[in-house]
């Protein structure tokens, strides 16, 4: 198992360092700051997660690994987009008693938490290399 901690940095840097990039170019070249956009911002880095987790993987990673890895990253992307903002801010914990509103912010996670697996998949066979699969 790679250690854990590495990749949890890498992930947060990843996810916070794509954001604030973004909220950049949306003040600034005015590009629409869309939901899908939200999505793939916080799904892609998951690649880069993949490929350090093949390289720096001491044995061939199971099914149960891949499963920590994921939950560890959607952990990190709920901790920086739903939970502290909801301790943070009055009207985000407004809109999370919200019936409706919960169903908003999984809207957002739901398919956050699925493109984060199709990326994590893609990280790790493009780290394998062609023959090595």
């Amino acid at each position: 198992m790679p250690p854990l901690s590495i990749l949890a940095l890498r992930y947060l840097a990843w996810l916070i360092g794509l954001r604030v990039l973004f909220g950049l170019l949306v003040q600034f070249a005015g590009l629409p700051n869309a939901t899908a956009t939200a999505v793939i911002l916080a799904a892609v880095p998951m690649t880069d997660i993949g490929m350090q987790a093949v390289k720096r993987a001491t044995q061939v990673l199971r099914a149960g690994d891949w499963a920590l890895v994921w939950g560890l990253c959607l952990s990190i992307f709920l901790m920086v987009q739903v939970i502290a903002p909801a301790i943070i801010f009055a009207p985000m914990r407004a809109l999370l008693a919200d019936p409706e509103g919960l169903r908003q912010v999984a809207r957002i996670v739901i398919p956050t938490a699925l493109m984060m697996i199709l990326f994590l998949w893609i990280g790790a066979r493009s780290a394998q290399g062609p023959g090595r699969r």
